[in-house]
């Protein structure tokens, strides 16, 4: 998803405005690949950086230019949005919260769920408890 947006962003806004746009998309995607496959490893800064290879403000700068918030913000917000996405999908009676906090980077519940709230509005357990059963119970 970050892939597209990079690629619509950079087709749309980089005629005429020189090297440093396409630099900018480049890190951009080289970091949604990055928490592709790292999404539920600790990642700090300097982690992150020296896997997408460029230095802390080049990340900063291009996460501010492309998406409007820190790195990692949008690390902990794409982690919410990946937990969000197992839990509306999950099977109420199968899915651990616990483990699939501690699956998506977060190996404390209270914290997960404390900034979880903040971005959904609603608790893990309410998402989760919105699954549609009948879909389960056809599998």
């Amino acid at each position: 998803m970050i892939h597209a947006l990079v690629t619509c962003l950079t087709a749309a806004s980089s005629r005429g405005e020189g090297y440093a746009k396409g630099d900018n998309a480049n890190i951009m995607i080289r970091l949604g690949e990055v928490l592709g496959e790292r999404l539920g490893e600790p990642l700090r800064m300097p982690l992150l950086c020296q896997l997408i290879g460029v230095t802390e403000r080049a990340l900063r700068t291009s996460c501010g230019e492309f998406i409007g918030v820190s790195p990692t913000r949008y690390v902990l917000l794409r982690r919410l949005r990946q937990a969000r996405i197992a839990l509306r999908d999950g099977n109420p009676d199968a899915v651990n919260i616990a483990e699939l906090a501690c699956h998506f980077g977060f190996p404390q519940l209270g914290r997960f769920t404390s900034a979880y709230c903040a971005v959904f509005g609603e608790t893990p357990s309410t998402t989760l408890a919105s699954a549609p059963r009948a879909w389960f119970a056809k599998r």
